[in-house]
């Protein structure tokens, strides 16, 4: 059992191929919904500023997540580099706001937008150290606090996770439909 978890994070690593960053983002949401995600980094993220309190899951489960989330971020990385050569269908009216999430009409026609913006504010070692710091600081009660900001990487974070699920659902209703 402990094997077969090794030799899973081990093929989030692997980033050579073609659609590598669709495959990161696939195999990220098929271990946690998008609802979950969110729930964990905001739980995670809040433990972290808060000094007297830690978080309730396993410590395995905030380590599953971290490494998770790492690749998930190389993922969108290697997405928006995509977004010239995937044209995915334009969205139907937008009906609700739920739909949205946390991304605005704009970004959500256009997904790809958020992850250039994400990457153009922060790079991947700024997300590196914000998911190291939140899950390092909410594994226990500690003195300190994660150094730097954390507001900004934890919304472009939300924003990405977001942008990645309507990107997927786009890429899977396209090649349903052949």
């Amino acid at each position: 059992m402990n094997k077969h978890s090794t030799l899973e994070h081990q093929s989030f690593r692997k980033a050579s191929k073609k659609h590598s960053g669709l495959k990161l983002i696939k195999r990220f949401f098929r271990d946690h919904d998008l609802v979950s995600a969110k729930n964990i980094l905001s739980e995670i993220t809040s433990s972290a500023m808060n000094r007297n309190t830690w978080i309730r899951p396993e410590p395995s489960a905030v380590l599953d997540f971290y490494l998770s989330v790492k690749s998930f971020i190389r993922g969108c990385y290697l997405l928006q580099f995509r977004h010239k050569k995937w044209m995915l269908n334009t969205p139907e009216e937008i009906t609700s706001c739920r739909v949205l999430g946390s991304l605005s009409e704009r970004e959500y026609a256009h997904p790809f937008r958020v992850f250039k913006n994400a990457f153009r504010d922060h790079d991947i070692q700024d997300f590196d150290r914000f998911i190291a710091e939140v899950s390092y600081f909410s594994l226990g009660v500690y003195d300190g606090q994660p150094g730097g900001n954390v507001v900004t990487p934890f919304i472009s974070l939300n924003k990405m996770l977001d942008a990645a699920w309507v990107v997927l659902e786009r890429v899977e209703g396209e090649s349903g439909r052949g």
